[in-house]
């Protein structure tokens, strides 16, 4: 599936955006995996997406929660330096970066978890 891309969030206003974002993305995936005709007896006739974003909202809201705090914590357990590392993508990268990097990949295992399933394959 495609992974969520998650927005910086230095305030609690850009996390609102971000799980607006990212409820939208789920929708859309959704869309994707089961088709229009099938989403819009799910949500309606009427502004179908919006309707699937709302519904979904609360989810990602709380899968953000739990993936910025995750984050939070190996930021403290790591350092800076460490945490760059792990999770920006060049040595340059800021914190703030690398913590949107972080979030993204905690919500997407989160919301995605069916899809994150280890089969004992190496796909790398």
């Amino acid at each position: 599936m495609a992974a969520l891309l998650a927005l910086p969030a230095s305030a609690a206003a850009g996390q609102g955006g971000q799980v607006a974002t990212l409820a939208g993305q789920q929708c859309a995936q959704e869309r994707a995996e089961v088709g229009r005709r099938v989403l819009r007896k799910r949500y309606g006739q009427k502004h179908t997406m919006r309707v699937c974003a709302r519904r979904h909202r609360a989810r990602v809201s709380t899968a953000v929660g739990s993936a910025s705090q995750d984050c939070q914590a190996d930021l403290a357990d790591f350092g800076e330096t460490e945490f760059i590392d792990l999770y920006g993508d060049e040595p340059t990268d800021s914190v703030d970066y690398a913590m949107a990097e972080c979030v993204a990949e905690g919500v997407d295992e989160i919301l995605n978890s069916d899809d994150n399933v280890e089969d004992g394959t190496d796909e790398e």
